[in-house]
């Protein structure tokens, strides 16, 4: 939203109350660091509590989720890396972050609408 306004010289109010783009982007990477530590975190434990990954309707959760955990992480090791900044960052993030919602909303949609099953057996 910044970058855009910037680019049209227009919300000059909106630019002046918000940080630099420079303090901006690294809070969004300070911000990705600690959601990637959670999501490491929770799927690390998340193992401990499968008895059976097929019966406990946990597949595609557990995919989605795991393939979240690697855009962000490819995302942090391209800031660190290659120093990666811009429209790829912005693309990136928002890939990671809905496969991360496709994972925690669409296990009910995958399974109710698309295998037409319920939650409970």
């Amino acid at each position: 939203m910044l970058h855009t306004l910037l680019h049209r010289h227009t919300g000059v109010g909106i630019i002046q109350a918000l940080p630099p783009l420079v303090v901006m982007e690294s809070m969004l990477f300070r911000m990705i660091a600690a959601g990637w530590i959670v999501l490491s975190i929770s799927l690390a434990s998340g193992i401990f509590f499968i008895d059976d990954l097929f019966a406990q309707h946990l597949v595609h959760k557990t995919i989605l989720s795991s393939l979240s955990w690697m855009v962000f992480g490819l995302l942090l090791a391209g800031r660190w890396r290659y120093g990666w900044r811009g429209m790829r960052v912005v693309r990136l993030c928002l890939i990671g972050m809905a496969i991360l919602v496709l994972a925690y909303f669409g296990s009910k949609a995958v399974l109710e609408l698309m295998l037409d099953r319920s939650w409970q057996r």
